[in-house]
Protein backbone atom coordinates (compact mmCIF):
# COMPACT_ATOMS: atom_id res chain seq x y z
CA UNK A 1 0.00 0.00 0.00
CA UNK A 2 2.70 2.48 1.62
CA UNK A 3 4.71 1.81 -2.49
CA UNK A 4 1.62 3.59 -4.23
CA UNK A 5 2.69 6.74 -1.96
CA UNK A 6 6.26 6.73 -2.46
CA UNK A 7 6.57 9.12 -5.20
CA UNK A 8 5.66 11.65 -3.00
CA UNK A 9 8.31 11.03 -0.68
CA UNK A 10 10.92 13.22 -2.27
CA UNK A 11 8.61 16.49 -2.02
CA UNK A 12 7.21 15.39 1.54
CA UNK A 13 10.75 15.14 2.85
CA UNK A 14 11.58 18.56 1.36
CA UNK A 15 8.79 20.27 2.78
CA UNK A 16 9.64 18.09 5.99
CA UNK A 17 13.58 19.48 6.33
CA UNK A 18 12.60 23.21 5.26
CA UNK A 19 10.31 23.56 8.15
CA UNK A 20 13.34 22.95 10.67
CA UNK A 21 16.07 24.87 11.41
CA UNK A 22 18.50 24.71 8.37
CA UNK A 23 22.56 24.59 9.03
CA UNK A 24 23.68 27.78 10.29
CA UNK A 25 27.28 29.23 8.73
CA UNK A 26 28.89 32.29 10.14
CA UNK A 27 31.36 34.18 7.95
CA UNK A 28 30.32 33.58 4.43
CA UNK A 29 28.82 35.74 1.99
CA UNK A 30 28.35 35.52 -1.99
CA UNK A 31 27.92 32.85 -4.38
CA UNK A 32 31.41 30.91 -4.80
CA UNK A 33 32.16 27.67 -7.36
CA UNK A 34 32.52 24.50 -5.48
CA UNK A 35 35.67 24.24 -6.18
CA UNK A 36 37.05 27.04 -4.48
CA UNK A 37 35.91 25.79 -1.35
CA UNK A 38 37.64 23.19 1.39
CA UNK A 39 35.05 21.78 3.68
CA UNK A 40 35.89 19.89 6.68
CA UNK A 41 33.66 18.47 8.94
CA UNK A 42 34.44 18.12 12.80
CA UNK A 43 33.03 14.76 13.83
CA UNK A 44 32.91 13.03 16.99
CA UNK A 45 30.61 10.73 19.65
CA UNK A 46 28.87 12.90 22.17
CA UNK A 47 30.19 15.33 24.34
CA UNK A 48 33.69 14.44 23.21
CA UNK A 49 34.57 18.50 22.42
CA UNK A 50 34.04 19.26 18.92
CA UNK A 51 32.53 22.47 19.65
CA UNK A 52 35.87 23.36 22.28
CA UNK A 53 38.62 22.41 19.19
CA UNK A 54 36.07 24.48 16.56
CA UNK A 55 36.65 27.97 18.76
CA UNK A 56 40.47 26.98 19.11
CA UNK A 57 40.99 26.87 15.54
CA UNK A 58 38.58 29.99 14.47
CA UNK A 59 40.30 31.68 16.82
CA UNK A 60 36.63 33.19 18.29
CA UNK A 61 33.27 31.91 20.85
CA UNK A 62 31.06 29.92 18.68
CA UNK A 63 28.37 27.25 19.22
CA UNK A 64 27.37 26.29 22.73
CA UNK A 65 29.80 24.45 25.07
CA UNK A 66 28.60 22.81 28.25
CA UNK A 67 29.24 19.30 29.63
CA UNK A 68 26.22 17.43 28.43
CA UNK A 69 25.46 15.00 25.77
CA UNK A 70 23.84 16.84 22.34
CA UNK A 71 24.62 20.47 22.95
CA UNK A 72 25.03 21.16 19.15
CA UNK A 73 22.01 19.85 17.26
CA UNK A 74 22.45 21.44 13.98
CA UNK A 75 25.13 21.44 11.56
CA UNK A 76 27.08 24.79 12.23
CA UNK A 77 28.93 26.08 9.22
CA UNK A 78 32.05 28.48 10.33
CA UNK A 79 34.56 29.85 7.72
CA UNK A 80 38.15 28.93 8.95
CA UNK A 81 40.51 30.83 6.73
CA UNK A 82 39.80 33.29 3.43
CA UNK A 83 42.74 34.04 0.85
CA UNK A 84 42.48 34.79 -2.81
CA UNK A 85 39.05 34.43 -3.22
CA UNK A 86 39.35 30.49 -2.09
CA UNK A 87 37.60 29.64 1.42
CA UNK A 88 38.38 26.82 3.87
CA UNK A 89 35.29 25.73 5.86
CA UNK A 90 34.62 24.31 9.01
CA UNK A 91 31.14 22.26 10.00
CA UNK A 92 30.72 21.74 13.55
CA UNK A 93 28.07 18.74 13.44
CA UNK A 94 25.94 16.53 16.12
CA UNK A 95 27.92 14.27 18.35
CA UNK A 96 27.00 10.74 17.86
CA UNK A 97 24.99 8.81 20.57
CA UNK A 98 23.32 5.97 20.06
CA UNK A 99 25.74 4.62 17.03
CA UNK A 100 24.48 1.04 16.34
CA UNK A 101 21.26 2.79 16.32
CA UNK A 102 22.40 5.29 13.95
CA UNK A 103 23.40 3.26 11.45
CA UNK A 104 20.51 0.94 11.30
CA UNK A 105 18.69 4.31 10.32
CA UNK A 106 21.19 5.55 7.56
CA UNK A 107 20.57 1.95 5.71
CA UNK A 108 16.99 2.73 5.53
CA UNK A 109 17.97 5.43 3.56
CA UNK A 110 17.60 2.89 0.15
CA UNK A 111 13.96 2.22 1.27
CA UNK A 112 11.97 6.01 0.28
CA UNK A 113 9.05 5.00 2.46
CA UNK A 114 11.30 3.44 5.25
CA UNK A 115 12.98 6.02 5.23
CA UNK A 116 10.37 8.59 5.37
CA UNK A 117 8.67 6.90 7.82
CA UNK A 118 11.51 6.39 10.22
CA UNK A 119 12.75 10.55 9.75
CA UNK A 120 9.12 11.14 10.69
CA UNK A 121 9.20 9.29 14.07
CA UNK A 122 12.82 9.85 15.02
CA UNK A 123 11.82 13.89 14.60
CA UNK A 124 8.85 13.45 16.85
CA UNK A 125 10.56 11.13 19.87
CA UNK A 126 14.05 11.45 19.65
CA UNK A 127 15.47 14.69 18.01
CA UNK A 128 19.29 14.54 18.53
CA UNK A 129 18.97 11.16 16.76
CA UNK A 130 17.22 12.65 13.74
CA UNK A 131 19.34 15.50 13.89
CA UNK A 132 22.39 13.14 13.42
CA UNK A 133 21.42 11.71 10.27
CA UNK A 134 20.22 15.21 8.46
CA UNK A 135 23.92 16.15 9.50
CA UNK A 136 25.60 12.85 8.41
CA UNK A 137 24.07 13.62 4.90
CA UNK A 138 24.91 16.98 4.54
CA UNK A 139 28.46 15.62 5.74
CA UNK A 140 28.57 13.33 2.96
CA UNK A 141 27.19 15.67 0.22
CA UNK A 142 29.55 18.63 1.53
CA UNK A 143 32.65 17.25 2.74
CA UNK A 144 35.82 16.86 1.62
CA UNK A 145 37.76 15.73 5.09
CA UNK A 146 36.23 14.20 8.30
CA UNK A 147 38.00 15.11 11.17
CA UNK A 148 37.23 13.00 13.55
CA UNK A 149 38.11 13.84 17.76
CA UNK A 150 38.37 10.78 20.14
CA UNK A 151 38.56 11.47 23.60
CA UNK A 152 42.35 10.44 24.50
CA UNK A 153 41.95 10.69 27.87
CA UNK A 154 40.84 6.91 27.61
CA UNK A 155 42.87 4.34 26.23
CA UNK A 156 41.76 3.32 22.60
CA UNK A 157 41.03 -0.52 24.04
CA UNK A 158 37.80 1.58 26.14
CA UNK A 159 36.25 3.13 23.46
CA UNK A 160 33.59 1.05 22.68
CA UNK A 161 32.32 3.65 20.64
CA UNK A 162 34.54 3.32 17.86
CA UNK A 163 33.87 -0.11 15.52
CA UNK A 164 30.35 1.42 15.45
CA UNK A 165 30.99 5.20 14.05
CA UNK A 166 33.59 3.46 11.94
CA UNK A 167 30.91 2.07 10.23
CA UNK A 168 29.30 5.62 10.16
CA UNK A 169 32.17 7.31 9.16
CA UNK A 170 32.61 4.04 6.14
CA UNK A 171 28.81 5.07 5.41
CA UNK A 172 29.89 8.84 4.53
CA UNK A 173 32.41 7.62 2.48
CA UNK A 174 35.15 10.58 2.99
CA UNK A 175 38.94 10.62 4.35
CA UNK A 176 39.01 10.79 7.80
CA UNK A 177 42.12 12.50 9.89
CA UNK A 178 41.68 11.06 13.65
CA UNK A 179 42.44 13.91 15.80
CA UNK A 180 43.34 13.25 20.01
CA UNK A 181 41.08 14.95 22.19
CA UNK A 182 41.35 15.79 25.78
CA UNK A 183 45.57 14.39 25.90
CA UNK A 184 45.52 16.83 29.47
CA UNK A 185 48.90 18.60 30.00
CA UNK A 186 51.04 18.45 27.23
CA UNK A 187 54.03 15.60 27.60
CA UNK A 188 57.29 14.90 26.17
CA UNK A 189 57.92 14.20 22.15
CA UNK A 190 58.42 10.56 23.52
CA UNK A 191 55.45 10.13 25.43
CA UNK A 192 52.91 11.72 22.78
CA UNK A 193 54.59 9.86 19.80
CA UNK A 194 53.58 6.47 21.98
CA UNK A 195 49.93 8.09 22.72
CA UNK A 196 49.64 8.15 18.81
CA UNK A 197 50.94 4.82 18.17
CA UNK A 198 48.59 3.39 20.40
CA UNK A 199 45.83 4.40 18.40
CA UNK A 200 46.85 4.64 15.29
CA UNK A 201 47.20 0.40 15.80
CA UNK A 202 43.79 0.44 17.36
CA UNK A 203 42.22 2.33 14.36
CA UNK A 204 44.55 0.33 11.67
CA UNK A 205 41.30 -1.77 10.65
CA UNK A 206 39.57 0.79 9.28
CA UNK A 207 41.00 1.91 6.17
CA UNK A 208 38.84 5.03 5.88
CA UNK A 209 41.36 6.23 8.56
CA UNK A 210 44.25 8.11 6.64
CA UNK A 211 46.53 9.31 9.77
CA UNK A 212 46.11 10.18 13.48
CA UNK A 213 47.42 13.69 15.05
CA UNK A 214 47.41 15.00 18.34
CA UNK A 215 45.44 18.30 18.75
CA UNK A 216 44.06 19.35 22.29
CA UNK A 217 41.18 21.67 22.19
CA UNK A 218 42.80 23.11 25.54
CA UNK A 219 46.37 22.86 24.82
CA UNK A 220 47.40 22.58 21.40
CA UNK A 221 50.32 24.34 19.21
CA UNK A 222 50.21 26.62 16.28
CA UNK A 223 52.85 24.02 15.27
CA UNK A 224 50.31 21.08 15.63
CA UNK A 225 47.89 23.09 13.50
CA UNK A 226 50.41 23.27 10.63
CA UNK A 227 51.13 19.85 11.18
CA UNK A 228 47.43 18.89 10.57
CA UNK A 229 47.51 21.64 6.93
CA UNK A 230 50.01 19.22 5.61
CA UNK A 231 48.42 15.96 6.73
CA UNK A 232 45.19 17.17 4.54
CA UNK A 233 47.29 18.43 1.55
CA UNK A 234 47.58 14.95 -0.06
CA UNK A 235 43.71 13.97 0.93
CA UNK A 236 42.05 16.80 -1.81
CA UNK A 237 41.23 15.46 -5.44
CA UNK A 238 40.77 16.91 -8.60
CA UNK A 239 40.35 21.07 -8.28
CA UNK A 240 40.71 21.06 -4.64
CA UNK A 241 44.26 20.26 -4.61
CA UNK A 242 45.61 23.63 -5.84
CA UNK A 243 42.79 25.29 -3.80
CA UNK A 244 43.81 23.90 -0.51
CA UNK A 245 47.76 24.65 -1.54
CA UNK A 246 46.60 28.17 -1.71
CA UNK A 247 44.50 28.10 1.72
CA UNK A 248 47.42 25.84 3.48
CA UNK A 249 50.07 28.22 2.34
CA UNK A 250 48.24 31.38 4.11
CA UNK A 251 47.16 29.45 7.12
CA UNK A 252 51.02 28.68 7.63
CA UNK A 253 52.13 32.42 6.98
CA UNK A 254 49.30 33.70 9.31
CA UNK A 255 50.72 31.38 12.12
CA UNK A 256 54.61 32.68 11.22
CA UNK A 257 52.99 36.15 11.74
CA UNK A 258 52.32 35.15 15.26
CA UNK A 259 55.12 33.94 16.00
CA UNK A 260 57.26 36.82 14.59
CA UNK A 261 55.48 38.95 16.20
CA UNK A 262 55.36 36.78 19.69
CA UNK A 263 59.24 37.10 19.09
CA UNK A 264 59.33 41.40 18.74
CA UNK A 265 57.18 41.33 21.76
CA UNK A 266 59.69 39.55 23.52
CA UNK A 267 62.75 40.91 22.17
CA UNK A 268 60.88 44.59 23.50
CA UNK A 269 60.38 43.45 26.89
CA UNK A 270 63.96 42.03 27.26
CA UNK A 271 65.88 44.71 25.61
CA UNK A 272 64.09 47.36 27.98
CA UNK A 273 65.76 45.34 31.00
CA UNK A 274 68.97 45.74 29.61
CA UNK A 275 68.36 49.31 29.21
CA UNK A 276 67.25 49.62 32.38
CA UNK A 277 68.78 51.42 35.26
CA UNK A 278 68.88 53.68 38.22
CA UNK A 279 70.98 56.76 39.07
CA UNK A 280 73.14 55.85 42.70
CA UNK A 281 75.79 57.84 43.91
CA UNK A 282 79.25 56.52 44.91
CA UNK A 283 80.35 55.23 47.94
CA UNK A 284 82.55 57.05 50.62
CA UNK A 285 85.19 55.62 52.14
CA UNK A 286 83.88 55.04 55.28
CA UNK A 287 80.95 53.53 53.61
CA UNK A 288 83.17 51.12 51.60
CA UNK A 289 84.44 49.60 54.63
CA UNK A 290 81.18 49.27 56.10
CA UNK A 291 80.19 52.03 58.38
CA UNK A 292 77.62 54.84 58.23
CA UNK A 293 76.06 53.35 55.40
CA UNK A 294 72.31 53.38 56.36
CA UNK A 295 71.81 56.44 53.66
CA UNK A 296 72.92 54.35 50.96
CA UNK A 297 71.68 50.65 51.97
CA UNK A 298 68.12 53.08 51.97
CA UNK A 299 69.26 54.34 47.98
CA UNK A 300 70.01 50.85 47.31
CA UNK A 301 66.66 49.85 48.63
CA UNK A 302 65.04 52.16 46.17
CA UNK A 303 66.88 51.40 43.55
CA UNK A 304 65.55 47.85 43.54
CA UNK A 305 61.97 48.40 44.53
CA UNK A 306 61.80 51.01 41.18
CA UNK A 307 63.02 48.49 39.20
CA UNK A 308 61.50 45.68 40.61
CA UNK A 309 57.96 47.34 39.58
CA UNK A 310 59.38 48.87 36.20
CA UNK A 311 60.04 44.58 35.56
CA UNK A 312 56.55 43.80 36.75
CA UNK A 313 55.37 46.36 34.52
CA UNK A 314 56.79 45.36 31.17
CA UNK A 315 56.40 40.99 31.99
CA UNK A 316 52.81 42.06 32.32
CA UNK A 317 52.55 44.34 29.39
CA UNK A 318 54.10 41.89 27.38
CA UNK A 319 51.88 39.04 28.79
CA UNK A 320 48.92 40.75 27.91
CA UNK A 321 50.07 41.90 24.29
CA UNK A 322 51.26 37.73 23.18
CA UNK A 323 47.79 37.09 24.84
CA UNK A 324 45.94 39.39 22.29
CA UNK A 325 48.39 38.80 19.30
CA UNK A 326 47.17 34.74 19.24
CA UNK A 327 43.65 36.14 19.54
CA UNK A 328 42.65 35.10 22.71
CA UNK A 329 41.29 36.88 25.64
CA UNK A 330 41.54 38.11 29.12
CA UNK A 331 44.69 39.70 30.86
CA UNK A 332 47.30 37.94 33.33
CA UNK A 333 49.92 39.34 35.16
CA UNK A 334 48.36 41.51 37.73
CA UNK A 335 49.09 38.97 40.48
CA UNK A 336 52.73 39.15 39.49
CA UNK A 337 53.11 42.39 39.02
CA UNK A 338 51.42 43.02 42.49
CA UNK A 339 54.17 40.78 43.91
CA UNK A 340 56.95 42.42 42.53
CA UNK A 341 55.75 45.83 43.55
CA UNK A 342 55.11 44.81 47.33
CA UNK A 343 57.82 41.85 48.03
CA UNK A 344 60.33 41.95 45.05
CA UNK A 345 62.54 44.76 46.40
CA UNK A 346 62.82 43.48 49.86
CA UNK A 347 63.38 40.23 49.69
CA UNK A 348 63.84 39.89 53.67
CA UNK A 349 60.71 40.50 53.88
CA UNK A 350 58.59 38.33 51.68
CA UNK A 351 55.89 36.17 53.83
CA UNK A 352 55.08 32.80 52.69
CA UNK A 353 51.76 33.80 51.87
CA UNK A 354 53.23 35.36 48.68
CA UNK A 355 54.77 32.07 47.17
CA UNK A 356 51.82 30.51 46.45
CA UNK A 357 50.69 34.13 44.62
CA UNK A 358 53.38 33.90 42.63
CA UNK A 359 53.78 30.64 41.97
CA UNK A 360 50.17 30.25 40.47
CA UNK A 361 51.41 32.48 37.75
CA UNK A 362 55.03 31.62 37.28
CA UNK A 363 54.82 27.80 37.00
CA UNK A 364 57.99 27.27 37.63
CA UNK A 365 58.93 30.32 35.25
CA UNK A 366 60.90 32.08 38.76
CA UNK A 367 61.33 29.29 40.41
CA UNK A 368 65.15 30.15 40.95
CA UNK A 369 64.19 33.89 41.90
CA UNK A 370 61.28 32.35 44.15
CA UNK A 371 63.54 30.16 46.41
CA UNK A 372 66.34 33.07 45.97
CA UNK A 373 63.77 35.46 47.44
CA UNK A 374 63.30 32.59 50.26
CA UNK A 375 66.78 32.54 50.86
CA UNK A 376 67.60 36.18 51.27
CA UNK A 377 68.39 37.18 47.70
CA UNK A 378 71.78 35.44 48.35
CA UNK A 379 72.21 32.68 45.73
CA UNK A 380 70.25 34.15 42.87
CA UNK A 381 70.92 32.25 39.40
CA UNK A 382 72.46 29.30 41.03
CA UNK A 383 75.73 30.68 41.87
CA UNK A 384 77.39 31.31 45.43
CA UNK A 385 77.14 35.39 45.89
CA UNK A 386 79.90 37.76 47.63
CA UNK A 387 78.66 38.26 51.12
CA UNK A 388 74.92 39.04 52.45
CA UNK A 389 72.53 42.08 53.10
CA UNK A 390 73.93 42.54 56.40
CA UNK A 391 78.02 41.72 56.44
CA UNK A 392 79.00 45.03 55.79
CA UNK A 393 81.46 44.44 53.09
CA UNK A 394 80.62 47.31 50.52
CA UNK A 395 78.36 48.00 47.79
CA UNK A 396 79.51 45.55 45.73
CA UNK A 397 78.10 42.61 47.96
CA UNK A 398 75.62 44.05 48.77
CA UNK A 399 74.28 45.21 45.04
CA UNK A 400 75.00 41.65 44.39
CA UNK A 401 72.71 40.30 47.06
CA UNK A 402 69.95 42.48 45.14
CA UNK A 403 70.84 41.10 41.89
CA UNK A 404 72.27 44.20 40.45
CA UNK A 405 75.33 45.45 39.07
CA UNK A 406 76.66 48.72 38.43
CA UNK A 407 77.40 49.46 34.51
CA UNK A 408 79.82 51.74 33.07
CA UNK A 409 77.50 54.12 33.15
CA UNK A 410 77.62 53.76 36.95
CA UNK A 411 73.96 52.97 37.10
CA UNK A 412 72.59 49.94 39.20
CA UNK A 413 71.23 47.19 36.47
CA UNK A 414 69.93 43.53 36.79
CA UNK A 415 73.00 41.24 36.90
CA UNK A 416 73.60 38.78 34.12
CA UNK A 417 71.83 35.99 36.24
CA UNK A 418 69.20 38.11 37.17
CA UNK A 419 68.50 39.03 33.11
CA UNK A 420 69.08 35.10 32.33
CA UNK A 421 66.00 34.77 34.75
CA UNK A 422 64.21 37.20 32.82
CA UNK A 423 64.47 35.52 29.61
CA UNK A 424 63.53 31.89 31.24
CA UNK A 425 60.12 33.60 31.95
CA UNK A 426 59.72 34.94 28.73
CA UNK A 427 60.24 32.03 27.16
CA UNK A 428 57.84 29.63 29.81
CA UNK A 429 55.29 32.44 29.16
CA UNK A 430 55.40 32.63 25.51
CA UNK A 431 54.86 28.74 25.48
CA UNK A 432 51.79 29.01 27.86
CA UNK A 433 50.06 31.23 25.61
CA UNK A 434 50.76 29.53 22.44
CA UNK A 435 49.97 26.39 23.99
CA UNK A 436 46.13 27.73 25.42
CA UNK A 437 43.42 27.22 23.48
CA UNK A 438 40.34 29.54 22.84
CA UNK A 439 37.95 26.91 23.61
CA UNK A 440 39.29 27.23 27.33
CA UNK A 441 37.82 30.40 27.84
CA UNK A 442 39.51 33.94 28.72
CA UNK A 443 43.18 33.22 29.75
CA UNK A 444 43.77 31.95 32.71
CA UNK A 445 47.65 31.06 34.38
CA UNK A 446 48.31 27.36 35.11
CA UNK A 447 50.94 25.25 36.01
CA UNK A 448 53.66 24.10 33.07
CA UNK A 449 54.89 21.13 32.46
CA UNK A 450 58.27 19.78 33.43
CA UNK A 451 59.58 18.98 30.23
CA UNK A 452 58.59 22.74 28.98
CA UNK A 453 61.28 23.93 31.67
CA UNK A 454 63.89 21.07 31.11
CA UNK A 455 63.10 22.12 26.83
CA UNK A 456 63.99 26.22 28.08
CA UNK A 457 66.82 25.41 30.60
CA UNK A 458 68.76 23.21 27.88
CA UNK A 459 67.83 26.54 25.43
CA UNK A 460 69.20 28.65 27.71
CA UNK A 461 72.22 26.33 28.20
CA UNK A 462 72.63 26.35 24.17
CA UNK A 463 72.86 30.16 24.31
CA UNK A 464 74.41 31.52 27.33
CA UNK A 465 77.46 33.11 25.63
CA UNK A 466 75.21 34.90 23.41
CA UNK A 467 72.73 35.73 26.43
CA UNK A 468 75.89 37.26 28.46
CA UNK A 469 77.21 38.95 25.50
CA UNK A 470 73.97 40.42 24.85
CA UNK A 471 74.00 41.59 28.48
CA UNK A 472 77.21 42.81 28.56
CA UNK A 473 76.51 45.01 25.36
CA UNK A 474 73.44 46.41 27.00
CA UNK A 475 75.27 47.34 30.40
CA UNK A 476 77.62 49.50 28.42
CA UNK A 477 77.38 53.41 28.19
CA UNK A 478 77.74 53.78 24.94
CA UNK A 479 75.01 50.93 23.73
CA UNK A 480 72.24 52.13 20.90
CA UNK A 481 68.80 50.96 21.87
CA UNK A 482 68.40 51.07 18.02
CA UNK A 483 71.09 48.20 17.90
CA UNK A 484 70.39 46.63 20.86
CA UNK A 485 66.62 45.80 20.06
CA UNK A 486 67.77 43.82 16.21
CA UNK A 487 70.72 42.20 18.59
CA UNK A 488 68.01 40.72 20.96
CA UNK A 489 65.35 40.20 18.79
CA UNK A 490 67.57 38.31 16.52
CA UNK A 491 68.50 35.76 19.77
CA UNK A 492 65.15 35.64 20.91
CA UNK A 493 63.65 34.49 17.76
CA UNK A 494 66.82 32.16 17.54
CA UNK A 495 65.82 30.58 21.13
CA UNK A 496 61.90 30.12 20.12
CA UNK A 497 62.90 28.29 17.27
CA UNK A 498 65.24 26.10 19.04
CA UNK A 499 62.53 25.61 22.04
CA UNK A 500 59.92 24.62 19.27
CA UNK A 501 62.55 22.46 17.84
CA UNK A 502 63.33 20.25 20.85
CA UNK A 503 59.60 20.04 21.76
CA UNK A 504 58.19 18.94 18.00
CA UNK A 505 61.01 17.49 16.38
CA UNK A 506 61.03 17.27 13.05
CA UNK A 507 59.23 20.50 12.28
CA UNK A 508 60.10 22.60 9.30
CA UNK A 509 61.13 25.89 10.95
CA UNK A 510 63.02 26.93 8.36
CA UNK A 511 60.75 29.97 7.37
CA UNK A 512 60.23 30.83 11.19
CA UNK A 513 63.85 32.90 11.17
CA UNK A 514 63.81 36.86 11.07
Amino acid sequence: MLSKFSFLVPALLSRFKASDAPPTQSGESGVRDASDIVTLSLISHTNAGKTTLARTLLRKDVGEVRDAPHVTLFNESHLLLETGGFMLRLWDTPGFGDSARLMKRLKRERNPVLWFLSQTWDRITDRPLWCSQQALKNVREEADVVLYLVNAAEPPEAAGYIGPEMEILGWVGKPVVVLLNQTGTPGSSEFEAAEIDAWRAHLEPFEIVRTVLPLDAFARCWVQEDKLMESLAPLMEGSKIPTFQQIKRAWTQRNIEVFRSSGSLIAEQLTAALLDGVEVRGETLLERVGWQREDLNREYNDARQKLAAQLADRVEHATNKLIEAHGLQGAAGHALSQVARDHFHLPEGVSESIWGVVGSFAGGAMGGLIADLKLGGMTFGGGALLGGIASGIGAYALIRSYNLVRGSDQRLRWSREHFREQVRLALLTYLAVCHFGRGRGEWQESEQPQHWREAVDDVIDEHSDALDHLWKTGVQKETQPALLFRQTHQLTNDCMVSLLERLYPGVESGAWQV
